[in-house]
């Protein structure tokens, strides 16, 4: 998050694995989730169970 890199998430979505694609912009420790910049500018908000792996992408 520090130094703004794109970073892969796959995803566990209901027994189907999905990806995503952006920058982490925050970590809310309490609600256990993060706020996902996408590439076109939205954001999404992934819980931490949801994650499966996390890809720093080049």
């Amino acid at each position: 998050m520090e130094y703004h890199l794109p970073i892969r998430f796959r995803l566990h979505n209901e027994g189907n694995p999905q990806e995503l694609h952006g920058y982490c912009v925050y970590i809310h420790p309490v609600t256990k989730e993060l706020r996902i910049q996408k590439k076109d500018s939205s954001f999404e908000y992934i819980q931490f169970d949801e994650v499966i792996e996390i890809t720093v992408e080049d």
